[in-house]
């Protein structure tokens, strides 16, 4: 039976186009707010931004997602890239207004965050020591000679190593290693591992949210879900305070980087409240917008198979290459959720790049010896 359809006056329709602009303006409003806030901070220019944003078409079709796009915060400018050049802009920018000639952080032997530490002092003309802790055991032969390491000594940085095992969470001697310094002259300026505990550890990816948002209107798309891996949370916290401070419904998962979740959910939830209350806004981040998954069971540094195969799955279909202590434990979270069904049908996710790629070659022996074909089988 034939329905017309009923007749929208032009007042109806021109009410309609100024309720829409409305929201445009004041979508807008809260971005320019939100960058005008954080471009009041000190930085330091060490990212080359906005990263790309685009499909992956094959990686998608593998997990039955046809709208999977990448965040390549892989390229984030420093030598070999990574989510932590985000965030040390407003620490080193800091860092030098307070009149420090050194940085000094902690982290693992293959830590993409000491790497990236040791890059952003070089380019700033600053000495930089890191403490790196046994928080995992050594992956091969090559785990101290190889991958991050190697760079972080190429650019310059002091090397300590504390050889004492101790859970991923102790980072109790990097004060005293600070004080040491600067009993010896130096004037260090001390970063939490990971960048993230630290009043503006979360500002660089409340900043990526808004630079988000952003592209995201040039290609004329909006995301309904981000996936990425959580370690020392700040990354995450970033995400979900620059969302609540825009008011973007997205939703942010993020895939721990061992078992643990509980203390990551804590501490996501306490950065992101505190980055809202450093810039004064008035909205807070509430525990049911933190949500943290772990798909990989294996401590700090270690890898299951499985997440050795999404690796070559990610690498063999889309040429991007991810590590098995962070990005790889991403890849297998984002398969676990979209084979649970977490994803309505046609959501459209996006998958973050945090980096971390040179350390695949500290891990190279967990992938097999690369094996030759014999030249006579291509004739």
């Amino acid at each position: 039976m034939f329905r017309p359809r009923p007749i929208v006056s032009w007042e109806e329709l021109l009410q309609t186009e100024r309720k829409r602009r409305r929201e445009k303006c004041v979508a807008e409003d809260k971005i320019n707010t939100l960058q005008f806030a954080l471009n009041q901070r000190a930085k330091a220019p060490l990212a080359q931004l906005p990263t790309p944003l685009h499909r992956l078409e094959n990686f998608g079709r593998a997990l039955n997602l046809p709208e999977l796009w990448i965040k390549r915060d892989d390229l984030t400018g420093l030598e070999g890239g990574g989510n932590k050049t985000r965030k040390l802009e407003f620490l080193v920018g800091d860092a030098i207004e307070s009149g420090c000639d050194m940085l000094a952080t902690a982290g693992a032997i293959q830590s993409n965050h000491t790497r990236q530490t040791a890059a952003a002092a070089a380019k700033c003309n600053l000495k930089c020591a890191l403490l790196h802790f046994s928080w995992t055991r050594d992956a091969g032969p090559l785990y101290r000679q190889s991958g991050n390491i190697l760079l972080s000594s190429l650019m310059g940085a002091e090397l300590y190593l504390d050889e004492t095992e101790r859970p991923i969470e102790d980072q109790s001697p990097l004060l005293g290693f600070v004080e040491d310094l600067r009993r010896s002259g130096h004037k260090p300026y001390l970063i939490p591992a990971g960048a993230s505990e630290h009043r503006y550890g979360s500002f660089g990816y409340m900043a990526c949210a808004a630079e988000l948002i952003l592209q995201s209107r040039e290609k004329g798309i909006q995301f309904d879900y981000i996936v990425h891996c959580t370690g020392s949370s700040s990354t995450q916290a970033g995400l979900v305070a620059g969302f609540a401070f825009m008011g973007e419904n997205i939703k942010v998962i993020g895939v721990a980087d061992d078992d643990e979740t509980d203390i990551k959910r804590a501490r996501v939830l306490e950065l992101a409240n505190n980055a809202l209350a450093e810039l004064e806004a008035s909205v807070r981040v509430s525990p049911t917008d933190v949500e943290i998954v772990s798909a990989d069971q294996s401590p700090y540094g270690k890898a299951e198979p499985e997440t050795l195969d999404a690796i070559r799955l990610l690498a063999r279909s889309e040429g991007l290459v991810a590590d098995p202590v962070y990005e790889g434990k991403a890849l297998r979270g984002l398969q676990m959720l979209a084979g649970d069904g977490r994803f309505e049908s046609a959501s459209r996710v996006l998958l973050m790049h945090l980096g971390g790629t040179p350390a695949v070659h500290a891990y190279a022996n967990q992938f097999g010896e690369p094996g030759f074909s014999d030249l006579s089988d291509s004739r």
